[in-house]
């Protein structure tokens, strides 16, 4: 992949060029908190008890709770096969774990385990009804010892034996061994009525931004951001960014800079091209968490207050 505009700086002067003048209008509003950015929301109601098997998961990992035919999906089998850290550790999973409504209306527990060259570098199993036909779909950061990472996305077939976990697509692996990458989340950023995935590929050197339409077996790319990220090395915490969904508009992707020291907001509008819709936000710290608001996001900084920014007209 070529990438002609390496500079953040020229990035941006290109992007605020090329932007629609309603774009410019808008931006983002920061604010000091007095409070603490507020606890991550209460889980949805589970469909199903927590299975025993739950207990064996990833340490430091994830639980998820579906709405639909997943009650919950977590990670397992602990594995030291590929000993990257950008998570902080060098133990990740070899197998992906769901608890799945049969044909017959029962639970049953299915897994999918994979190779000795790949591992899932990821700690939050994501549910989502992807293609909306009522059955959820499983998305997660999938390594190859050789190749990197990709994004993957897991589904459940139901056969005579009963359900099993299937891969249903994943994107292009990041390149070569220990390149990561890291989901942001899922709307309908290019408004053609099917939900997208987006992702920072290689967040710690020179971070790509990436839309992407589930189109199975393929996760196809077809828009591209540089020099942002959504991680910092070594951490846990693996969202740092969020969705904003305007009245009447796209949806905006609120992420740092490579720095995590400012905030952009990007959004994907026709023709097909990305409005910045601010410069910069640049905040008194480095971003080590970031929550959903009202409008905008709740960032919680490494030194000072915690800060409200919101996405304004």
């Amino acid at each position: 992949m070529t990438r002609p505009f390496s500079s953040p700086s020229v990035w941006l002067i290109l992007a605020l060029l090329m932007a629609p003048a309603a774009g410019l209008a808008m931006g983002l509003k920061q604010a000091p908190r007095s409070q603490a950015c507020p606890a991550a929301a209460s889980p949805v109601a589970a469909l199903q008890p927590l299975p025993a098997q739950a207990a064996e998961r990833l340490p430091d990992s994830q639980l998820a709770a579906g709405r639909l035919d997943m009650a919950w999906a977590w990670l397992g089998s602990p594995t030291l096969r590929y000993p990257h850290r950008a998570l902080g550790s060098p133990t990740h999973a070899a197998s992906a774990h769901a608890l799945v409504r049969t044909r017959s209306g029962a639970w049953q527990a299915v897994e999918l385990r994979l190779p000795l060259n790949r591992v899932y570098e990821d700690r939050v199993p994501r549910i989502v009804d992807l293609d909306r036909d009522g059955s959820e779909e499983l998305i997660l950061v999938e390594a190859d010892l050789l190749r990197g990472a990709a994004l993957v996305v897991l589904g459940i077939d139901h056969t005579a034996a009963g359900p099993t976990l299937v891969e249903r697509a994943r994107s292009s692996f990041a390149g070569s061994a220990f390149r990561w990458l890291n989901p942001v989340g899922v709307a309908d950023f290019d408004a053609d009525g099917q939900l997208d995935l987006a992702m920072v590929r290689t967040p710690h050197i020179g971070g790509e931004l990436q839309l992407l339409h589930y189109r199975p077996p393929t996760l196809v790319p077809y828009a591209h951001a540089l020099d942002v990220s959504n991680h910092r090395m070594g951490a846990l915490e693996q969202d740092l960014a969020v969705i904003v969904q305007a009245p009447g508009q796209r949806p905006t992707i609120v992420l740092p800079d490579m720095g995590l020291r400012a905030l952009h907001a990007l959004r994907w509008d026709a023709p097909g091209r990305w409005t910045e819709l601010s410069e910069a936000v640049p905040l008194p710290g480095r971003i080590e968490r970031m929550s959903a608001a009202p409008g905008g996001a709740c960032v919680t900084l490494d030194d000072g207050p915690a800060q409200q920014v919101s996405l304004i007209s």
